[in-house]
């Protein structure tokens, strides 16, 4: 079997008394769309958190690409081709799109580029960005102020901030919260865009958003897995549709 892309081993984040996170044992598989999905207070997007290293694992492992990253830094698994957005836009207001987009490519240029021309290097860090804008339908909107755009707009900003520092894996955090009908579609196939080269981990409570995107899916429930499988074996659970998905029909 080949290695996944990220593997992680009863993975547990405690707070106190409380684990947010309870004995996660998650195997996400290079190039797949990986969404993880369950009830408010699950534990969704502190796994999320843990994973790209903002919080450390109370006990358990995180592998990735085989790698065992559990004690490494934020900076030092983003190094290793993680991305991560948030719940909430995460983009600097004062700067155009074009800006952003380039501060994010230009924070992961490879050492060996500091041996390059500053002309040259500023050229591959300049062609990066403006392919980042381009996957994410901002090229005609690069010299915009990011604080003028639109929220779903802001949401495709920070997109193409991830994009510019060639994650080869995405860690991403409700990323149509907050969005109107047209900019969820929008952003939907913008996902399924970024999904066809990279792999993804999709938390996100829009299920036919999720259904739509997903080769596979998670659920979680009071911090622990209920259940992995397809789509379509999550949508006909009755576990799940109990635990869950039953609360959105009802």
């Amino acid at each position: 079997m080949a290695e996944p892309a990220l593997e992680t081993e009863a993975l547990t984040r405690r707070f106190g008394a409380l684990a947010a996170v309870d004995a996660v044992s998650l195997r996400v598989e290079r190039g797949a769309a990986h969404a993880v999905i369950g009830p408010n207070g699950a534990g969704k997007s502190t796994l999320l958190s843990v994973l790209s290293g903002e919080l450390r694992a109370s006990a358990g492992r995180i592998r990735l690409h085989g790698r065992d990253v559990t004690r490494a830094s934020p900076d030092a698994i983003s190094r290793m081709g993680v991305g991560r957005s948030y719940q909430s836009a995460n983009v600097f207001a004062p700067l155009t799109c074009a800006e952003c987009v380039w501060l994010a490519a230009q924070s992961r240029a490879r050492p060996a580029m500091a041996f390059l021309p500053s002309a040259e290097r500023d050229a591959a860090i300049a062609a990066r960005a403006a392919r980042a804008l381009e996957v994410c339908g901002l090229a005609e909107r690069r010299l915009v102020q990011s604080a003028q755009l639109s929220y779903g707009e802001q949401r495709q900003l920070e997109l193409a901030m991830v994009l510019a520092t060639d994650p080869a894996l995405l860690l991403l955090d409700e990323p149509l919260a907050g969005l109107g009908h047209d900019e969820t579609a929008r952003v939907v196939l913008l996902l399924r865009d970024i999904a066809r080269d990279r792999t993804l981990v999709l938390v996100e409570h829009d299920m036919d958003a999720v259904f739509s995107i997903a080769t596979v899916v998670t659920v979680m429930v009071s911090g622990r897995i209920l259940e992995t499988g397809t789509p379509a074996a999550i949508r006909a659970s009755p576990r799940v549709r109990e635990a869950y998905l039953g609360e959105d029909e009802a």
